[in-house]
């Protein structure tokens, strides 16, 4: 009987996440989407996802369905489906390679044939049809009656904001322009999905090489293979897909935690490893009295000239922002930084290139310079011992106190939070990277000479900011 009280706490428990949402929206007055029609991302019942109440009750549901699923599933068939879930990433690649979202999005709610579809995009209209069968079996895509096929609100999120038209009369440049979640899913599922499969091949001590470069047969590490002239569309692939990574966050994420109003007039913000810098001209155009010296290798800079030319010219006219092309593995050239901003940096490298970024940053850093982290920190799955709790280094941190989930629920809330170990694997295999826990964090700052000073758990996201000073 004790399965079936379990069973029944987990319903109340999505029973309880429903009527909180339910209250929620009908307080703001406006409609849960609908799983059928197109994501609008301007739509404010979507912005209402990140509100604090019904994030939370969205991720107790997404916990509960699963440990309900896992616990009256026949447990082989959910390893075999389990192994087998390389099909869905596979399949999602070649629907967005093959622009199937924008073919979709032109003909609207009726949908279409595979048949149509194919004729578009010149590929096997079975195979097209078999294609999105099994996404539509995972609630992307519909089939809206028999042989015809529609967007939902999850394939959406692919659209490129082109005409069919247009993407194949320049297939280079499909990309170009886009959310950027289509540019993640593509490379996530093409070279990370590639080098995934390799995990078990490379995992014993005496193997020298990452998954990746068994994968893609090279001794290079992934940023210097992307840099060869051969690999460039991959280059501004992943350019755009680091765009894509930001779309999936609220607009204001990274002004709910340093408080960047404080920064003196022409006060440097150093964005390393910056991409085409997204992140800092966010921050620039909210407090335009700041300077920003973006920095990366040289193709991913070039890109950056041209975004902040589109996003905020005024800011380039000015001449307060500053392209420079800079290695973050060799000494930091900038020597004012009021703050550095790392996003997405440190959990491409493992602990001992992570403590060389960081030390060469303190290296030049003044008294007053602030190191501002922008990561995933990892929970433990297990219910931590409360002695255990009390000893650690982190206990006193402004913020670094995070909630659990209730029982019976994982204190992680489980599959809700999956994409954080996701994250984790794919960093390792691709890089030897990883995502760390705050105390890991906490250590690695030190060992660098940096004090952990505020953790900020963001809002209606799985990221978090870490704020550190010179020790």
């Amino acid at each position: 009987m004790e399965s079936i009280s379990t069973l029944r706490l987990l319903a109340n428990i999505i029973n309880d996440a429903v009527s909180t949402m339910e209250r929620v929206y009908t307080q703001t007055g406006v409609l849960l989407p609908s799983l059928d029609d197109p994501f609008n991302p301007d739509d404010p019942a979507e912005s209402l996802r990140q509100d604090k109440e019904v994030f939370t009750a969205a991720k107790n549901i997404r916990a509960a369905a699963a440990q309900i699923s896992a616990t009256v599933c026949d447990p082989a068939r959910v390893v075999l489906n389990t192994a087998n879930a390389f099909h869905l990433s596979s399949c999602l690649r070649a629907a967005s390679e093959l622009n199937i979202v924008e073919i979709l999005a032109e003909v609207g709610a009726k949908g279409t044939s595979a048949e149509d579809i194919a004729a578009q995009n010149h590929a096997d209209p079975g195979l097209v049809a078999r294609i999105l069968r099994i996404l539509a079996t995972h609630h992307i895509f519909r089939e809206v009656s028999p042989g015809l096929f529609a967007n939902n609100r999850i394939s959406s999120t692919l659209n490129k904001g082109k005409l069919p038209s247009e993407i194949f009369s320049n297939l280079d440049d499909r990309l170009t322009g886009s959310s950027g979640v289509a540019a993640l899913v593509e490379h996530t599922s093409d070279i990370c999905g590639k080098a995934g499969v390799y995990l078990a091949d490379t995992i014993s001590s005496a193997t020298e090489k990452l998954p990746f470069n068994v994968a893609l047969g090279t001794d290079d590490p992934l940023f210097k293979w992307m840099q060869r002239p051969e690999n460039r569309h991959h280059v501004k692939r992943f350019a755009t897909a680091m765009k894509g990574t930001a779309q999936a966050e609220p607009a204001d994420l990274i002004f709910q935690g340093f408080d960047w109003s404080l920064l003196p007039n022409n006060g440097v913000i150093v964005d390393v490893g910056g991409g085409i810098g997204h992140l800092s001209l966010s921050v620039a155009k909210r407090y335009p009295h700041l300077r920003v010296v973006n920095q990366d290798l040289d193709s991913p800079i070039g890109l950056s000239r041209a975004y902040w030319k589109t996003h905020f010219h005024t800011h380039l006219d000015a001449e307060m922002v500053e392209f420079q092309v800079h290695d973050f593995l060799t000494p930091q050239p900038v020597k004012d930084a009021a703050v550095f901003l790392l996003r997405y940096i440190l959990h491409d490298w493992p602990d001992s290139e992570a403590k060389t970024i960081l030390a060469h940053l303190r290296a030049s850093a003044q008294p007053t310079s602030r190191l501002v982290v922008i990561e995933r920190v990892l929970p433990l799955v297990a219910r931590e011992d409360p002695a255990a709790a009390s000893n650690s280094k982190t206990k006193d941190i402004p913020g670094a106190a995070r909630p659990i989930a209730a029982l019976p629920l994982l204190p992680n809330w489980g599959a809700a939070t999956a994409e954080l170990y996701m994250s984790d694997m794919t960093m390792y295999v691709m890089l030897g990277g990883v995502e760390r826990t705050l105390d890991g964090f906490y250590t690695l700052f030190a060992q660098a000479g940096w004090e952990l000073i505020e953790v900020h758990h963001y809002t209606g996201s799985y990221l978090s900011q870490l704020v550190a000073s010179p020790m």
